[in-house]
């Protein structure tokens, strides 16, 4: 499932600050379903890949959003997605 389509379906909205686990780094996202962080624009893999200046990065594990005042990671709107 393309994480745009979370957004779109308004099961996260755009202006949600995501961050890593451990709060290092932070991107926004935007209505069309990417992240910004800086300058950089994409999707939550090429987004988290280059913040850590990685070949690669599964950004629905990678980003996290807070929820209540737990952080959890993107994945778990994936899974609740499909319930």
């Amino acid at each position: 499932m393309p994480f745009g389509s979370l957004v779109e379906r308004g099961l996260i909205a755009p202006g949600t600050e995501v961050v890593d686990k451990q709060r290092r780094v932070r991107a926004t996202v935007s209505a069309d379903g990417t992240l910004t962080s800086g300058a950089l624009r994409g999707s939550i893999h090429q987004v988290g890949a280059a913040v850590q200046n990685a070949p690669s990065c599964n950004g629905w594990t990678f980003w996290h959003f807070d929820r209540d005042g737990a952080l959890l990671a993107l994945d778990v709107l994936r899974a609740e997605s499909v319930v």
